[in-house]
Order: C-alpha cells, then sequence, then structure tokens
C-alpha cells in the first residue's frame, strides 16, 4: 500500500506544483490590483487636498506629475506582462 501511495503522489507532483504557482501568481495580482486601486485613490483626492492645504498651482502640477508617473512605472509591468493562457483582454 505504501507503494501505491508514493507512486500516486509521484504522478500528482507535477500538478500540485502547477496549482501552487497558479495560487502565488494570483495573490501577486490581487496585490498589484490593490495598489493601483491605492494609487487612484491618491490621483483622485490629490487636488483637493492640495487646495486645502492652500498649496499652489506648480505644486499641483508637480505632485500630479509625480504621482501619474508613479502610477505608470508601478502598472507598466502588468501591461505588457506576456498572457501565458492565450487569452485575449482586448
Amino acid at each position: 500500500m505504501d507503494k501505491d501511495l508514493q507512486k500516486l503522489l509521484s504522478n500528482l507532483e507535477p500538478d500540485i506544483d502547477k496549482k501552487c504557482f497558479e495560487l502565488r501568481q494570483k495573490s501577486k495580482e490581487k496585490k498589484k490590483q490593490k495598489l493601483f486601486i491605492i494609487a487612484i485613490f491618491i490621483v483622485l483626492f490629490m487636488p483637493s487636498t492640495l487646495i486645502m492645504l492652500n498649496i499652489n498651482i506648480w505644486g499641483f502640477i508637480i505632485a500630479g506629475i509625480s504621482i501619474i508617473a508613479l502610477a505608470i512605472i508601478i502598472m507598466l509591468p502588468i501591461a505588457l506582462k506576456e498572457n501565458t493562457r492565450g487569452e485575449c483582454y482586448e
């Protein structure tokens, strides 16, 4: 019986590894989605925060460009990621 169990486990090992990899990828994608949502909120609430703090327009422009650049840098790897499952998101 022990030999049968070992044979079964050795046969299932590639599938288990594949599923673990998929779960890790899904976890990474969820983290990146949360980070993107936070970046969107920052971009949306930055103008009102700057107005309340009485910061001039140049500070607003510099802050806006900085946040947009940061969001692009963070999201660029996701946008350029090669789709290995053959699905199309267009």
